[in-house]
């Protein structure tokens, strides 16, 4: 079995957080709940359920998704148990991928990718899945989708999806400093490892929850300059 340690960052979560999902996987992995700056009781309701398996990491103030996963991460690697931890990713708090899918991700890689670096979570809708969006945000996720590839020429087929694994080894390479958008920080993620052994996989199940922070045709136009400024930085 993998030993995984997730990240999973919370922002006023205290209406749809089910923590007794994530415990029903404690016997198999690990989970690092970041509070970002959350104003409601979400904080409250994670220590209320901590123990060697279910930590929490507090942000008194509110950072954005970006910089709460990658506080996770520091948080993470300076923990005991990342001694014991094969990987470290983070997971969206909303279960919009179930955690069933953890032990998919580890199959998948051990049936068609043994040496694969990192493991991304993709939102493939096909025959013998159930992923379910709203319309708009599917077109507005393919629009962003093909814009990147055109960008950045990563070969990803979804860089957004909130699940995503990655060797304890490459947690320098990606977190030792901020990332320049707090809504597209996967994308600037990627580019920092681009060159390492990265698979996506086809999930089997994946849904929209409602109340979603994000809305992003709100800030699209924040977005594309985000894009832009990483094409500098990155460019090759």
């Amino acid at each position: 079995m993998q030993k995984a340690l997730l990240i999973v960052p919370c922002y006023n979560e205290e209406q749809r957080l089910n923590i007794s999902a994530f415990q029903q996987y404690t016997d198999r992995y690990v989970f690092l709940f970041v509070n970002d700056g959350s104003t409601d009781g979400t904080a409250a309701l994670i220590a209320k359920h901590t123990n060697d398996r279910t930590l929490l990491l507090d942000l008194k103030q509110n950072q954005g998704k970006a910089e709460a996963v990658r506080q996770g991460f520091l948080h993470a690697m300076n923990l005991p148990i990342a001694e014991q931890t094969d990987w470290i990713g983070f997971w969206d708090a909303d279960l919009a991928t179930p955690l069933s899918e953890i032990d998919n991700f580890f199959k998948f890689k051990d049936d068609f990718s043994p040496d694969a670096e990192v493991i991304m979570g993709s939102r493939v809708k096909r025959k013998g899945s159930t992923v379910e969006r709203e319309l708009g945000r599917h077109l507005l996720g393919r629009f962003f989708a093909t814009v990147v590839d055109n960008m950045f020429k990563l070969g990803c087929y979804d860089t957004q999806c909130g699940a995503k694994i990655f060797r304890k080894e490459l947690v320098p390479l990606f977190a030792s400093e901020p990332y320049i958008s707090s809504w597209a920080f996967d994308v600037e993620l990627l580019l920092r490892i681009k060159d390492r052994n990265i698979v996506e996989y086809p999930l089997v199940n994946w849904k929209d929850v409602a109340g979603s922070k994000l809305k992003v045709s709100r800030i699209a136009f924040k977005i594309l300059r985000d894009l832009l400024k990483m094409k500098r930085k990155y460019a090759s």
